[in-house]
């Protein structure tokens, strides 16, 4: 079994970040602030979620992006 990495925390902390706002969608900087990480550090951890189909895009405000929990189905 394996050690649990400072990286696979901190995504588990964005990814609990939304979890805990659905059916709400997120910013990235709403994200980072739940999750108490910095705007980069959310980005990042948002950007593997989506490759790993958790999370997707739902909208845009502006420049802003907006993400969700994915619906399984």
């Amino acid at each position: 079994m394996g050690a649990i990495t400072p990286e696979a925390v901190t995504k588990r902390r964005v990814l609990k970040a939304f979890k805990e706002a659905a059916p709400l969608d997120l910013s990235i900087s709403e994200a980072g602030r739940r999750a108490r990480v910095g705007i980069a550090t959310a980005a990042t951890y948002i950007k593997v979620l989506v490759a790993e189909s958790v999370l997707e895009e739902s909208r845009r405000i502006g420049n802003a992006k907006l993400f969700r929990v994915k619906e399984r189905g």
